[in-house]
């Protein structure tokens, strides 16, 4: 593509598989009944897997290939959610830091175990891949295979997307603020011996799901700055350096002793509860505090599956 006064180059060729979807801005489509119509392509059934509010509008409609089966996405425009400050115990609140052995330990102590969900079908992916280079190019036996290499890709992101909704479900209905670093995951990826162990945790997937469950039921999820939450005694606020090998934190201030990620994400807590407290010592965390909850304007209706195509 040229900008400004160039000339065009020359069309370059485009393969069906280069567009995996299309989108109906504001018009061009109606749901009837279990059935979607779409502007000059008809009429396809429809599955729904939950109903779109009737104070709602519809205002896209995008329609998505995945290997083999299509989905619709609606984005649904809602009025807006008027929630009143209310008054919390800060024990309410839990801090998160993310990792590759464990997926997350929360400040509580508690730790929810990394599946690994890529490592486990890497062998079964190889396989079939091995299978995909050996097909003649633009054979029917090609396509097949492509076909099956991409449902076991579909599968790993199915049960990572699951493992995510699953685990953000429970903190927000557990807790009222709930508070991650603003971890800048697109530079850490560059580390090519962590990239494929961050990329199959999902950590950004975790925190998008977190933060609109978060807003539809009315809590507070905040992204506070990742520095030095490893190195800060959460007792004494010493700071000392550590190496990622040493997995004990050992205040050489106050003596404290825990685990590196516990006293990390009780770190994240604090520095997120002082966005609305008046923190001047660990203790003074126990006392109540007034947190507003946000409102929302809109809620994405998403993953309804469409038959027939």
């Amino acid at each position: 593509m040229k900008n400004g006064d160039d000339k065009a180059g020359f069309p370059r060729f485009k393969s069906k598989d280069r567009f995996n979807s299309f989108t109906f801005p504001q018009s061009g489509f109606k749901i009837e009944q279990d059935k979607l119509v779409l502007s000059k392509i008809g009429t396809i059934k429809l599955i729904q897997h939950r109903e779109i509010p009737e104070e709602g509008i519809i205002k896209t409609c995008a329609i998505k290939r995945d290997v083999d089966q299509w989905y619709v996405t609606f984005v649904v425009e809602l009025p807006d959610i008027e929630v009143e400050g209310k008054e919390i115990n800060p024990a309410s609140a839990v801090g998160i830091d993310l990792g590759l052995t464990d997926m997350a330990t929360l400040s509580t102590g508690e730790k929810i175990s990394n599946p690994k969900w890529l490592r486990a079908s890497e062998k079964k992916l190889a396989k079939e891949q091995r299978r995909l280079a050996r097909k003649k190019k633009k054979s029917n036996n090609r396509k097949k295979q492509k076909a099956v290499v991409g449902t076991v890709h579909r599968k790993i992101r199915n049960q990572r997307s699951d493992f995510h909704h699953k685990i953000s479900k429970e903190l927000v209905a557990d807790y009222d603020l709930i508070v991650f670093e603003d971890l800048k995951i697109k530079n850490m990826v560059k580390n090519p011996y962590l990239a494929k162990s961050i990329s199959d945790a999902g950590w950004n997937q975790l925190v998008g799901f977190t933060s609109y469950k978060a807003e539809y039921a009315g809590k507070t999820m905040e992204l506070v700055n990742p520095r030095r939450t490893s190195q800060e005694c959460c007792i004494c606020g010493n700071i000392q350096q550590m190496p990622l090998s040493q997995r004990i934190y050992h205040c050489s201030n106050c003596g404290n002793v825990m685990d590196r990620d516990e006293n990390a994400a009780i770190n994240i807590r604090n520095r997120g509860l002082a966005k609305y407290i008046t923190v001047t010592a660990p203790q003074e965390l126990g006392a109540r505090a007034c947190l507003s909850s946000p409102t929302g304007d809109a809620m994405m209706q998403e993953a309804t599956q469409l038959v027939g195509w």
